[in-house]
């Protein structure tokens, strides 16, 4: 009788004791997982969290103004592995015609690492086409264009996903 009571009496101590070492293997096994794989910020909008919260609702009225003026299309369905470059075209609906004076930034990025971020510049301006300079394509797979088009005082963000094969 007594070693039943014994043992009632330690069972919230032991529970408590093996929940705490519990808490604490997953905090170490949340902590290694975080280091395998780690956040990568998101830079969409080409500046920092803190200024793109800031300014959400300036951002999303001049995307919509410039959504309603220009249409906006890549030459690329996707890059093959090795030297790529990128032509994007602006055309004004109201005119029906190419804008030339676009100030453009370009991302080339794995939507999952930064370790592999490219940044073209824009290197020639033909036939409506902004063409940027060559920039290499490592790895197979999913790749985003990221793209920040500024006219006049109009600023447009572009996420377009493309595929790299071989």
């Amino acid at each position: 009788m007594k070693k039943q009571n014994k043992l009632s009496e330690l069972r919230w101590p032991i529970g408590i004791v093996l929940s705490i070492f519990g808490l604490i293997a997953l905090s170490i096994w949340t902590i290694q997982q975080a280091n395998i794989k780690p956040v990568v910020m998101d830079d969409f909008y080409f500046d920092t969290y803190d200024n793109v919260d800031r300014n959400i609702n300036d951002i999303l009225i001049k995307q919509q103004k410039f959504d309603e003026k220009y249409i906006i299309t890549y030459d690329k369905e996707g890059f093959s592995v090795g030297t790529n470059n990128l032509g994007i075209k602006i055309i004004s609906k109201t005119k029906n015609s190419p804008v030339e004076n676009a100030n453009i930034k370009i991302k080339i990025t794995k939507p999952d690492t930064a370790q592999f971020d490219k940044m073209p510049k824009i290197a020639d301006y033909k036939n409506g086409e902004y063409i940027t300079e060559e920039f290499p394509i490592e790895k197979i797979g999913r790749w985003q264009i990221m793209a920040k088009i500024t006219i006049n005082d109009l600023t447009s963000f572009t996420k377009t996903e493309v595929n790299a094969t071989k």
